[in-house]
């Protein structure tokens, strides 16, 4: 095998990862002896903490996962509530809007037949004409205070 290869392969990684745990280690052991040859306090070693296992790692990860793809939904649903509401509450507005064009056109529509009221003989009453400037007047606040 050319030495380019070789140097790339896989087992030629694992080697150099192999040597430089050991050397680290024999660092370590030689520093330590040197520091009790000086009198030096040797720190404990660390406890390592057990790790968890590949299996309780997944089953954490598929739990944290699973809680955050609720809170998605829970949040799209919130969202599309929020829409719809929106939408109901716009529809309703629409249809007041509409139902109160209504009413004015009915209310325009009796008002002018009253008034536009004759006698047999083709003359215009007054009385009704009277009664709707009263009415304006009342309802205007410039008269009424």
């Amino acid at each position: 095998m050319p030495p380019r290869i070789e140097k790339h392969s896989k087992e030629y990684k694992v080697r150099e990862i192999q040597k430089n745990l050991v050397k680290k280690a024999r660092l370590k052991k030689d520093y330590f002896k040197a520091l009790k040859e000086e009198g030096y306090a040797v720190p404990d070693k660390k406890s390592s903490e057990a790790k968890l296992s590949y299996k309780e790692l997944k089953a954490q990860n598929a739990v944290g996962n699973r809680q955050k793809l609720d809170e998605k939904k829970e949040l799209k649903k919130m969202r599309g509530r929020q829409q719809h509401d929106k939408a109901l509450q716009r529809q309703k507005y629409e249809q007041d809007k509409v139902k109160e064009v209504r009413d004015k056109e009915k209310q325009r529509n009796v008002r002018s037949s009253k008034v536009t009221q004759r006698t047999r003989s083709g003359q215009p009453l007054m009385g009704p004409k009277i009664e709707d400037l009263l009415g304006k007047i009342k309802a205007d606040d410039t008269y009424t205070k």
